[in-house]
């Protein structure tokens, strides 16, 4: 049943709710274009950081931030950074495109979800980012997975969006898991087409819409791309500790890789690669919190 009463079943229910589903994504904030001008330079053999310092000072209000969150405890430098320059040599470039993506996206991911079973104050943003860079990681190392770098982060940033919008009509009150049936009998659409579609307005790469509209299938299905399968990977390993879903999280669990041989197979990641990528995730992961904490 959706937010006005109507009941809605399956694919064919998407015609009952699409007006009001179109308004709510209508009034969804848009992506920073900065997004697309560093998904443009990643497809470069080389950029450099006076590159992405002509892109980043088009908007001031990002600069500003990004300065702030640069000189935080986080990165507990002994002096002040004062420039994008500075920022880069100290903090590194890769530390930076990290923090714009997370400003520039925080109008979405920010949002606190009352029907899925994200953690309150930040659960959402937590879960989208943990993904973004647990695919940086592993499609970095997989030579089958259709991602590059960037590419890998920003599709597993973006993953879940579509649930921003089904989240509205969902019955209930409760935080709980919400199968894609469930979607599709609220809305018409699981939370994964919705989001190709929502990705698709913003002209995103088909190489990412497609990895995610295919995020929750299987390894072993010839039809699922393999981005798809390098989402679902990412994801399957951040739930298993439960980023974004619960407090404290535990990064020092054991992550075995006997659940993800067929993702791994598919992408052509090796097996005896996987601890140190694992490790290299928890890495990644740890500071998520923090950076969560000090706004960007």
């Amino acid at each position: 049943m959706n937010s006005k009463g109507q009941t809605t079943e399956g694919k064919d229910g998407w015609r009952n709710v699409r007006f009001e589903v179109l308004e709510r994504i209508d009034k969804l904030p848009s992506l920073n274009s900065v997004i697309h001008e560093f998904l443009v330079l990643s497809k470069k053999d080389y950029y450099s950081a006076a590159d992405f310092e002509r892109v980043i000072s088009k908007d001031q209000a990002l600069v500003a931030r990004l300065l702030r969150v640069a000189n935080s405890a986080l990165y507990g430098r002994s002096r002040t950074i004062r420039s994008i320059p500075e920022a880069v040599v100290l903090i590194g470039l890769d530390n930076l495109k990290r923090i714009v993506y997370a400003i520039s996206t925080e109008g979405l991911t920010r949002r606190e979800l009352v029907h899925y079973d994200f953690q309150s104050d930040g659960g959402f943003w937590l879960h989208s980012m943990a993904v973004g860079l647990a695919a940086q990681v592993f499609g970095a190392a997989a030579p089958g997975a259709g991602l590059r770098g960037e590419e890998a982060f920003v599709a597993g940033l973006m993953h879940d969006i579509g649930k921003l919008i089904i989240d509205d009509f969902l019955p209930g009150e409760d935080r709980a898991p919400v199968s894609l049936e469930q979607e599709q009998e609220a809305v018409g659409l699981d939370h994964a087409e919705l989001a190709e579609y929502l990705l698709k307005q913003w002209n995103l790469p088909p190489e990412i819409t497609d990895a995610v509209r295919n995020h929750h299938g299987s390894p072993e299905d010839d039809a699922c791309s393999a981005g798809g399968v390098l989402l679902g990977l990412a994801e399957g390993v951040c739930d298993q500790w439960g980023v974004g879903r619960k407090t404290p999280v535990d990064l020092s669990q054991e992550m075995p890789a006997l659940p993800f041989l067929p993702a791994m197979t598919r992408i052509g990641l090796e097996e005896d690669r996987w601890e140190s990528l694992v490790w290299d995730v928890r890495q990644q992961l740890a500071d998520c919190e923090n950076l969560y904490r000090l706004g960007a």
